[in-house]
């Protein structure tokens, strides 16, 4: 897929927001990252000061890069937040290269809501650089240290198969059973 030549992908090239509201792509479902590759680290400072590290046995967890400036990310972070809050998944939101105080004025101006989670800071671009990210925003579901779900745009939290997809994710894999077993288990 795509998404792992964007892992791949070695300059960081943020597409600016997009003024026309009609030229905005609808927002789109998380997609399966083929071979769940190890999450790239992920260790800054937050908002609030405090360091904030992704830990390989971290409970699932949507890494959400984003800008203050980015119209989609504007739109998405609400839906974002009332996900988080329904779901009980985790969310480290991770802002590209931008002051604190730019940042803290955007959440007190409560147009994007709460933030859901910590807000940590990229100000070289560094983590974005180190995820592949080309596009804001970009959101990556880890589970158990390997990245599962991605995608790059507004994804759309109140799809009920974003949900799905989360928790499939996150299942555990099945052991081979007979099929006649299977069908027990379904009803």
């Amino acid at each position: 897929m795509a998404l792992a030549l964007v892992l791949a992908a070695g300059p960081l090239l943020i597409a600016p927001a997009i003024a026309a509201e009609e030229e905005r792509a609808p927002p789109g479902l998380l997609a399966a990252v083929e071979g769940r590759p190890v999450a790239p680290a992920l260790s800054l400072g937050a908002l609030d000061g405090a360091p904030v590290a992704l830990a390989a046995d971290a409970p699932p967890t949507i890494v959400h890069f984003f800008a203050t400036w980015c119209a989609p990310c504007r739109t998405e972070l609400p839906a974002l937040a009332d996900f988080a809050r329904r779901s009980g998944v985790r969310v480290l939101l991770v802002d590209v290269a931008e002051p604190a105080d730019r940042i803290r004025r955007f959440f007190a101006e409560g147009t994007a809501g709460a933030a859901p989670g910590p807000v940590l800071l990229d100000q070289n671009r560094a983590a974005a650089r180190g995820w592949g990210v080309s596009l804001l925003p970009a959101s990556f579901v880890v589970i158990s240290g390997r990245l599962a779900l991605a995608y790059e745009g507004e994804v759309d939290w109140a799809d009920p198969k974003t949900h799905a997809a989360i928790a499939a994710a996150a299942a555990p894999p099945q052991k081979n059973q007979p099929k006649e077993a299977q069908g027990e288990q379904t009803r």
